[in-house]
């Protein structure tokens, strides 16, 4: 018998096997699924496009917004990640946006889905967010309510501004998100040069 407990680790993350989940290729696997009426989503979408820009390049990503309607926060700011590609040499992207912002299906789940959410979250909450197979978040790092009804551009502003408490709650959880791939792919990316992140990674 296995002797891990998992635990919490950065954030809300929960450090629940030490079974690295890799890709072919030995890429580490950052997975996703949410949908696009979900606020908890659309937050948490900033925090891995900007992590995931730290180690490669997005293509295709589409600015989008949550719901208009029927959920506890509304139009907030975020991408859609249904036809966005991914690529980088140290990690690989793979998500699904089970619905648009208009509650309508959007993305099916297949075979390889199932076999992570069967894993790692049988009840598939969204958002849902699997780092290397090893970290796991259901839940967003900050809250929608920071962001909605805002536009894009405002929301770039204050993840640029130092002293914006807004700014700081997304960076934390960038930061996050950075400190768990790193850990997963050796420290080899750029960004896990940073003392910022160097710090974190201690933690885990």
């Amino acid at each position: 018998m296995s002797s891990f407990v998992p635990r919490r680790v950065l954030g809300k993350f929960m450090h629940v096997t030490d079974q690295p989940l890799k890709r072919d290729g030995g890429k580490s696997l950052v997975y996703f699924m949410g949908a696009g009426f979900c606020p908890f989503c659309a937050a948490e979408r900033w925090a891995i496009v900007k992590a995931l820009e730290r180690f490669g390049k997005w293509e295709g990503l589409v600015e989008d917004k949550s719901a208009g309607r029927d959920e506890k926060y509304l139009n907030v700011p975020t991408f859609s990640l249904a036809r966005a590609k991914y690529s980088s040499s140290h990690v690989e992207f793979a998500g699904k946006e089970t619905a648009d912002r208009n509650f309508e299906p959007l993305q099916e789940l297949g075979d390889s889905d199932f076999e992570i959410l069967d894993m790692y979250n049988p009840d598939q909450m969204i958002p849902f967010l699997l780092v290397d197979g090893q970290y796991m978040q259901v839940g967003a790092g900050f809250s929608p309510e920071m962001i909605q009804n805002m536009s894009h551009e405002q929301v770039r502003a204050e993840l640029d501004k130092p002293d914006s408490a807004i700014g700081k709650a997304m960076r934390a959880e960038i930061d996050n998100i950075t400190a768990l791939v790193c850990k997963s792919i050796g420290g080899k990316g750029q960004a896990c040069g940073s003392e910022t992140i160097k710090a974190l990674v201690e933690k885990l």
